[in-house]
């Protein structure tokens, strides 16, 4: 890790969002200037992708090591915050069901079609004790057989049978 230590932009919370200007290069790659210190190629991860989305944003360069961490996102300029949003939504793609319009289970494999913020879709979810995790009261994440990973904001509102499918 870069020891922040006397970096312009930094302080003992880490970064500070009106040192930073957020772009994308002319090759499209992500970019952050640090004070005047420019980086190129950068990635971004979420410390809490799911808990807390837009705070706790983690900066690295082209070799991993961490740049810092942007705790509070509400002080970049619109610009930076524009490109930022759209690198973590093309990292963190996670639609959410929004409708499961018809469920059913066939040899311990449910399938389901399902209405998300991304359209329709029809899924395949085999191991519903692992592809199904409880993330709060009403909150979970479900995986299909592919991999893709979907949120249910608030399963008790699903029928009855659909929960009781899907094991919540």
């Amino acid at each position: 890790m870069i020891d922040p230590a006397g970096l312009p932009g930094h302080s003992e919370a880490g970064l500070q969002a009106a040192h930073l200007r957020i772009r994308r290069t002319d090759r499209g790659l992500l970019a952050v200037c640090i004070d005047t210190r420019d980086y190129n190629d950068v990635t971004v991860r979420r410390a809490f992708p799911l808990e807390a989305a837009d705070n706790f944003i983690a900066f690295f360069d082209t070799d991993g090591a961490e740049l810092g961490i942007l705790e509070d996102l509400s002080g970049l300029d619109a610009d930076s915050r524009a490109t930022l949003d759209e690198q973590l939504s093309l990292t963190y793609f996670l639609p959410k069901i929004t409708d499961v319009t018809h469920i059913g289970e066939e040899f311990g494999v449910v399938h389901a079609d399902v209405e998300t913020t991304s359209g329709t879709r029809q899924i395949e979810i085999r191991g519903i004790r692992s592809s199904i995790r409880v993330l709060s009261r009403n909150r979970a994440l479900v995986e299909d057989a592919e991999g893709n990973r979907y949120e249910l904001s608030d399963f008790r509102s699903l029928s009855k049978i659909t929960r009781e499918i899907l094991g919540l």
